[in-house]
C-alpha cells in the first residue's frame, strides 16, 4: 500500500471516530429535547386544563391561521396538510387533517424531534401563556375601529 493511500485511510479512520462521536452527541441532545418537552407538558398541564375547561382555542405564534380545541398546536405538515397538536385529553401528539378533524394520526414525539420540530413544539406550548393577551389586543383594536366607524357618522 502506498504512503498516500495509508494517509487517506488514516484520515478516514479519524473522520469515522469523529462521526461516531457526533452521532452520540446528537442522540444525547435529542434525548434532552425529548425530556424538555415532556417536562414542559407536565408543567403546563394545568394551563391546558384551564384552556379546555374555559373553551379557549389553542393557537401557535407562527401558524396564526389555525386554531385547535384539542390542545396546543405544535406544528404543521404542509405536505400532508395536517396540523400537529398535543391532544390534551388523550395525552398524545397527533397529526390532524385540516379538512376533516376527525381524521387523526398519532405521532411519536421522538420522530417529531428527529424531524426538527422541537422549536415549534416548545413555541406552541409556551404560546398558551400569551394567547389571552393576543385576544384582548385584537378585541381592543376592533373596539377602536368600531368606535371610529360610529364617530364618522
Amino acid at each position: 500500500m502506498s504512503l498516500e493511500i495509508e494517509k487517506i485511510i488514516k484520515e478516514l479512520e479519524e473522520d469515522k471516530k469523529e462521526i461516531d462521536k457526533n452521532v452520540q452527541t446528537i442522540t444525547k441532545l435529542r434525548e434532552r429535547q425529548f425530556e424538555t418537552v415532556e417536562n414542559l407538558i407536565k408543567e403546563y398541564n394545568e394551563i391546558f386544563k384551564w384552556y379546555w375547561n374555559n373553551g379557549v382555542a389553542f393557537s401557535h405564534p407562527r401558524l396564526k391561521e389555525f386554531m385547535s380545541s384539542m390542545g396546543p398546536i405544535v406544528g404543521y405538515d404542509e405536505k400532508e396538510d395536517r396540523l400537529l397538536i398535543y391532544n390534551y385529553l388523550d395525552k398524545k401528539f397527533e397529526a390532524v387533517n385540516t379538512r376533516n378533524t376527525e381524521e387523526r394520526q398519532t405521532k411519536n414525539l421522538n420522530i417529531l424531534i428527529r424531524y426538527g420540530s422541537f422549536e415549534d413544539i416548545v413555541s406552541g406550548i409556551k404560546h398558551t401563556l400569551v394567547r389571552q393577551k393576543e385576544i384582548l389586543e385584537n378585541q381592543y383594536r376592533l373596539i377602536d375601529e368600531l368606535e371610529d366607524q360610529l364617530n364618522n357618522f
